[in-house]
């Protein structure tokens, strides 16, 4: 769970309730908490530029922005450290007041709270979405011996590997030969 940043809180007093009307977002700090998956994210005191905009319409405020981070983590592949640029777009709307179509079973709105809109949730779900979830170094990465742990991709790499259902058959080597 992500804790509450008021970095990412936008205010929205300059942005009278009129259709049309819009702010501009541009916002670029380092992280004070690490937004990712386990093997993959967004770590503590990364750049993370935020840039778009935050338009008014008819039942709330619509937040239109492009998100730049770069993610860190390993290659799920040869656990070598590998590093991403992401890039995720962000639209949603916060209303002005809930639905009042919404149903038991749906889920709350984001809502502008006093002139406020908390971007944070938005922005975690657009980065989670965009990491992979089995990130790789390469395409051709493939991966360490499951026998001995080296790197497949460093060269060839083989085993004396006798299958024990056949083992038997090398005694008949041992022989003495007819003549």
């Amino acid at each position: 769970m992500i804790t509450p940043n008021p970095r990412f809180i936008l205010s929205l007093s300059e942005l009278k309730r009129h259709p049309g009307e819009k702010i501009d977002v541009d916002l670029l700090f380092p992280l004070n908490e690490r937004i990712g998956i386990d093997i993959i994210g967004v770590e503590v005191g990364s750049e993370f530029s935020i840039l778009g905009r935050v338009e008014a319409v008819s039942t709330g405020a619509l937040l239109t922005v492009e998100i730049e981070a770069d993610a860190t983590g390993e290659c799920v592949r040869c656990l070598d450290p590998i590093r991403l640029e992401i890039f995720a777009t962000v639209q949603e709307l916060f209303h002005f007041e809930p639905p009042a179509d919404l149903e038991e079973d749906d889920d709350l709105p984001l809502l502008v709270t006093d002139d406020q809109i908390d971007i944070l949730a938005p922005i975690v779900d657009a980065i989670c979405l965009d990491l992979p979830l089995a990130p790789h170094c390469s395409e051709s990465c493939l991966g360490l011996c499951p026998e001995c742990g080296e790197r497949l991709t460093d060269g060839a790499h083989t085993h004396e590997a006798i299958d024990p259902r056949w083992s038997a058959l090398g005694n008949l080597l041992d022989f003495p030969k007819k003549e």
